[in-house]
């Protein structure tokens, strides 16, 4: 699989002071993908806008990730469609962008999307679970090394919309909220169910056994030894009668 992301997406739903500290921002986004990308060693494309460039675009890479500035007068948004559309196999593309009119043209081409949240958090997690294996194979060999240290990871920042913020940005924010804590409940009820129905089945009595079922077809059962004496006693008082 290969990832496109919609660089200056990402950097904005990430970063609160993006707009202001733009290098800086894009430098830090860098830095934080390649390093996770490496250890987990997945194929990513970083897509920038340069609508103001003048000139072709620029491709590079930096160590596992691969950075490209659109040419000039050309936006991420239409560089990454017309990449799904010369693929091969669009169904193995996955572009990362929180922009649904993207989206959506991506998905009608074959490809694949990801929230920019969605993927920031399987990034983060997957990395961390990477670094816990490392060490612990590390634990593992004979001869000491020097122990493998995770970093810690940045947390996700969601951005309040003002008052002038269009309905779009407004709807995407109160989504996420409701999404998230839409989760949690989800996962707080699911909790109390197991538990409810572990607590019944603790309380519940063992299974009785079934019952035998005479079986009408048996061989009838002997006389009682009392009822063979009492028949041996009225024939001897018979037989005293008969004497007299």
């Amino acid at each position: 699989m290969h990832y496109f992301i919609d660089g200056y997406n990402m950097l904005f739903r990430l970063m609160n002071d993006a707009k202001d500290h733009l290098q800086a921002g894009r430098e830090l986004i860098i830095l934080d993908l390649n390093k996770k990308i490496a250890l987990l060693e997945i194929d990513v494309t970083i897509v920038f806008d340069a609508p103001f460039q003048f000139g072709e675009g620029s491709r590079t890479h930096f160590d596992q990730l691969e950075i490209l500035f659109t040419a000039e007068r050309e936006t991420a948004d239409e560089f990454i469609l017309e990449e799904i559309k010369e693929s091969a196999e669009p169904q193995k593309e996955i572009v990362v962008t929180s922009d649904k009119q993207l989206a959506r043209r991506v998905r009608n081409q074959q490809g694949q999307t990801q929230s920019v949240e969605e993927f920031w958090e399987w990034l983060n997690r997957s990395y961390k679970n990477k670094c816990r294996h490392k060490k612990k194979e590390q634990k593992g060999l004979s001869q000491p090394v020097e122990e493998m240290t995770c970093p810690p990871l940045p947390t996700l920042k969601r951005k309040i919309p003002d008052h002038n913020a269009s309905l779009e940005k407004c709807e995407d924010y109160y989504t996420q909220i409701f999404t998230e804590r839409w989760k949690k409940i989800a996962e707080t009820e699911s909790k109390q169910k197991t538990a409810k129905k572990k607590e019944q089945q603790q309380r519940q009595p063992p299974p009785r056994r079934p019952k035998r079922r005479k079986d009408p077809f048996a061989p009838a059962e002997s006389q009682q030894p009392d009822e063979a004496t009492q028949m041996e006693r009225w024939l001897k008082i018979f037989e005293k009668r008969i004497e007299s």
